[in-house]
């Protein structure tokens, strides 16, 4: 996972002040964390595209209080 993370900061420390994200909306943002997720994807239990999607859901509704606890 360290690797992953790794390589997550090093891509959006390489695009943070660059169009479209400088002045860009949540989308833009999402598109750049796929790039770099997507690289690490793939078969492997817990590690599917859709994991990730789940947690993303999941981390916002814990953010927004939609979790439901």
């Amino acid at each position: 996972m360290e690797n992953i993370l790794d390589d997550l900061i090093a891509h959006l420390e390489s695009i943070r002040k660059s169009s479209p994200i400088k002045n860009g909306d949540l989308s833009d943002l999402g598109n750049e964390i796929g790039i770099a997720i997507g690289r690490h994807t793939g078969e492997k239990n817990g590690f599917e595209k859709d994991a990730f999607v789940v947690g993303i859901y999941h981390g916002i509704s814990i953010s927004d209080g939609t979790h439901g606890f």
